[in-house]
């Protein structure tokens, strides 16, 4: 072990403001120079290493805090650091769900190749939840976040460099320049409702996902904007909700409402082919046939939509690129000094199977 000292003598910070912010007779870690200096741990590291890509002042401002503190450079901590001893974040809503469990074994078939230790955070739908984990980024305790949630969690969206330390799959982030690995939600949803309405369909209702998400309103607004595009303003019907999942029970209740209403449709655009499937059962207990009486279209092609019967129509979103694609971004931002991608559009396919008839329309 040996004491980092550094070449610049002019102080860049007052060192009485040091002095309050760390008292004197205590060994200070790199994540307490990281807190006084205003940046992240992996700046920190990377500053004490040499890296070019700090920006001077940052530098000097970090090694003014080095000596101003006493601490001291662990060599065999730093080495055993080198030597890939990193760790990355997921934070993902439920892991149970299949989408959700897809994109992780891609994420991890890459940083398995890179000796890269993954944490797994489940939110189950909390902020607060998201919150706490996410202040491992400020703390040290990872270099890097994956967020398949959406969210840019409030503890470290403010932090410095913020977007070269996280990247969101499938539901962007609302943050500038952080990177997101999707599809285009908007456009595969219309490609649906193009095809719903070649078949005759004229009478489509749609039962989207959680409304706090991105990924669902786009998917929402392409069936909204198809049924206006095509003077069916009256035929409109939109059912969400604000649960956090993308689950069965959803779509079950959300079709039964729809047919305790009167809304008889000829097909049913669903957000998601859980809540499909759960449409599908609700259809079924109201003595419908399926396609004959009512068509269903899903979304995501997960394992169970070909196992329905009939096969459930859906389009097919490349779960495991996505995470594998995501977690070679990261990869490439935090150990490569990557320049952030902003969105990577990845490839969907329409997957016809037969869950939806063709009818006589009148027009």
């Amino acid at each position: 072990m040996k004491k980092q000292t550094g070449t610049n003598t002019t102080p860049v910070i007052d060192p009485e403001l040091i002095a309050k912010k760390w008292p004197t007779g205590k060994q200070p870690k790199m994540a307490d120079i990281a807190r006084i200096a205003g940046v992240d741990v992996s700046t920190v590291s990377r500053a004490l290493a040499g890296n070019p890509r700090v920006a001077k002042k940052t530098r000097e401002l970090i090694d003014q805090i080095v000596r101003d503190t006493g601490y001291v450079v662990n060599e065999a901590g730093r080495n055993l650091r080198d030597g890939r001893a990193y760790q990355v974040l997921v934070i993902v809503q439920d892991i149970a769900a299949p989408f959700y469990s897809d994109v992780v074994q891609g994420i991890v078939a890459l940083f398995a190749e890179h000796d890269i230790n993954i944490l797994l955070g489940i939110t189950l739908g909390r902020a607060k939840r998201e919150d706490d984990l996410a202040k491992q980024l400020l703390s040290g305790g990872v270099d890097g976040i994956i967020s398949l949630t959406g969210n840019a969690p409030q503890t470290i969206s403010n932090m410095r460099d913020f977007n070269r330390k996280i990247v969101a799959i499938s539901r962007p982030i609302p943050h500038e320049n952080v990177a997101c690995v999707t599809i285009n939600n908007y456009a595969a949803a219309r490609e649906v409702m193009e095809y719903l309405y070649s078949m005759g369909h004229r009478h489509i209702v749609h039962i989207g996902g959680p409304n706090h998400s991105e990924t669902y309103r786009l998917r929402s607004a392409a069936y909204v904007d198809f049924m206006r595009d095509h003077c069916l303003d009256e035929q409109i019907n939109v059912c969400s909700t604000n649960s956090f999942s993308d689950d069965i029970e959803s779509g079950t209740a959300i079709m039964r409402s729809f047919l305790d209403d009167g809304i008889r449709p000829t097909a049913v655009f669903c957000a998601t082919d859980e809540r499909a499937v759960g449409a599908m059962a609700a259809a079924r207990q109201a003595n419908l046939d399926i396609p004959k009486d009512v068509s269903f279209f899903g979304f995501d092609d997960l394992q169970l939509a070909g196992l329905m019967f009939p096969a459930l129509s859906t389009v097919s979103v490349p779960r495991f690129e996505m995470g594998h694609r995501g977690a070679e971004e990261l990869y490439k931002q935090i150990y490569k000094d990557g320049i952030p991608s902003a969105k990577i559009m990845l490839k969907h396919q329409l997957v016809i199977r037969d869950s939806v008839a063709e009818i006589s329309c009148s027009d």
